[in-house]
């Protein structure tokens, strides 16, 4: 599978997009659970707004399933990219990789990014080499 440096620019920053969200999402978390501790300590009895309480969780959902579904595809994309690179592998590459991106996840999709998809293979012999062979 041949690809452009500008869609392997775009495939890396998507690579590493899931753990961005996971980060974002923890800090977006417990700054929303802090600032509601505080509001309920200023308040007394007064409980705080259901509906800004519940708009605070749909929020930090929301960058959670946006992070899954970036992480689900770029699994999709690095096993479909394994496979259409490496028809003719007669070992159990495919099959490693595999296994690494089930049981490891984001972790082995970036490392299979810096081995696999940014290197340059250089399977064909250009003119000029073949020529100074002969």
């Amino acid at each position: 599978m041949q690809l452009s440096k500008g869609q392997k620019t775009l495939i890396g920053i998507l690579h590493f997009l899931p753990i961005l969200g996971f980060i974002s999402y923890f800090v977006f978390f417990f700054v929303f659970i802090i600032g509601n501790i505080e509001s309920i300590e200023n308040n007394g009895n007064n409980p705080p707004n259901p509906a800004q309480f519940i708009s605070g969780f749909i929020g930090a959902f929301l960058i959670i399933i946006v992070s899954i579904l970036v992480a689900i595809g770029v699994k999709i994309f690095d096993i479909i990219h394994l496979v259409k690179s490496n028809k003719n592998d007669t070992n159990n590459k495919i099959l490693m990789w595999v296994l690494l991106f089930v049981f490891t996840g984001i972790v082995s999709e970036i490392v299979y990014f810096f081995l696999e998809i940014v290197p340059e293979k250089k399977n064909k012999i250009t003119e000029e080499q073949s020529q100074n062979f002969q």
